[in-house]
């Protein structure tokens, strides 16, 4: 879905900002709450045909990580990268080696990366209407991609 799309769709102020929140993530929640990172995931692992064919079909190995940003001790967002190998190792080292380091600390403070597509969605669980975004990226004309979904129930 598009952005003008999703704007149509979503009737809440509040998610429509998190899904157009052009900067970092962590930075909108550490202003007004206590920022913590649960790392749930990090590792080389398989990835279904569709996000292959989003990264581009030739990528080889990926690195998935996944993690939960948290205000308050209160899960805000979910959010899963996919890194390519390749583009660790030839685009962007410190890819590799997050741990518990927030991505957009490194998004937003080096003018390395191109945001190329973006991509909404919702999601349903239960009674309740998720709203997310996937973002694929270039860094040296390697492509990574980050999906987050806003963990804000409407």
């Amino acid at each position: 879905m598009t952005y003008k799309e999703m704007i149509n769709q979503v009737k809440n102020d509040s998610i429509k900002s998190w899904l157009s929140e052009s900067g970092p993530i962590t930075k909108r929640i550490s202003a007004n709450e206590n920022f913590e990172l649960n790392l749930l995931r990090e590792e080389i692992d398989e990835v279904d045909e569709t996000e292959k064919k989003y990264l581009g079909n030739s990528i080889g190995d990926i690195k998935v990580r996944e993690v939960l940003l948290l205000g308050n001790k209160v899960p805000k967002v979910y959010a899963k990268s996919l890194i390519p190998v390749k583009t660790i190792r030839k685009g962007f080292s410190k890819l590799g080696s997050l741990g518990t380091k927030p991505l957009g600390d490194i998004l937003f403070e080096k003018n390395i990366f191109n945001k190329i597509d973006v991509m909404y969605s919702s999601f349903v669980h239960e009674d309740s209407i998720f709203w997310g975004r996937k973002t694929k990226y270039l860094v040296k004309n390697l492509p990574f991609s980050v999906m987050e979904i806003f963990l804000i129930d409407k």
